[in-house]
């Protein structure tokens, strides 16, 4: 996602959001920070709303994932701030945003079963809409070995950039790299349970 983008999406709930960019390299104050946080904001829940706890680079978060998305987490994290003011001073924490088998996946610490359903509900339609585009027309799976969703426009453009470089597999066709998306075809990330 561009930079751009991740930043309107931080600045929605910047609470929410406890990581950094993978490419950030941290000094040692900042790392050691950082994961003193997460340690306390993951085992001291009471801590989740105290507004002097920042972390360092505040707008230096990673989503791994491409622009075609940005709506569906737009609205989701929308979601999800909307049931945390409601419920009071709980703040929903997202570890990692990103792409997992051509599938949206959004991991938080700890959260309301409302919002659980809000993510399922998001990583299941993440499967029908196109990960650089956002298109939700001719959606399909392409696997070159790595398994992305995106539509069939995205996927010729790839497929043509790809001959035209000479790195088509040999004996390999279009349909074989990219092939339309069944609705059945989901796959669930498996809730934790509490302890």
């Amino acid at each position: 996602m561009t930079k751009s983008n991740s930043v309107k999406l931080a600045e929605l709930y910047p609470e929410m959001f406890t990581w950094a960019e993978r490419g950030y390299k941290h000094n040692v104050l900042q790392s050691t920070y950082n994961k003193g946080l997460a340690f306390v904001h993951k085992h001291l829940k009471f801590t989740r709303n105290i507004n002097y706890i920042k972390q360092t680079n505040p707008y230096d978060y990673g989503f791994d994932i491409g622009d075609g998305w940005y709506n569906l987490v737009y609205e989701l994290i929308l979601k999800i701030r909307n049931n945390d003011q409601a419920k009071g001073k709980w703040v929903t924490k997202v570890t990692q945003c990103k792409e997992k088998f051509g599938g949206l996946r959004f991991y938080v610490t700890g959260t309301s079963d409302k919002n659980w359903d809000l993510i399922r509900e998001a990583e299941k339609k993440s499967y029908g809409v196109c990960e650089v585009t956002g298109s939700e027309v001719e959606v399909g799976v392409w696997n070159d070995g790595w398994v992305q969703t995106i539509c069939m426009k995205e996927a010729l453009s790839k497929f043509a950039k790809l001959s035209d470089e000479g790195n088509l597999k040999e004996g390999k066709t279009f349909n074989d790299y990219w092939k339309p998306r069944e609705a059945s075809a989901t796959i669930e990330t498996p809730k934790k349970k509490r302890k």
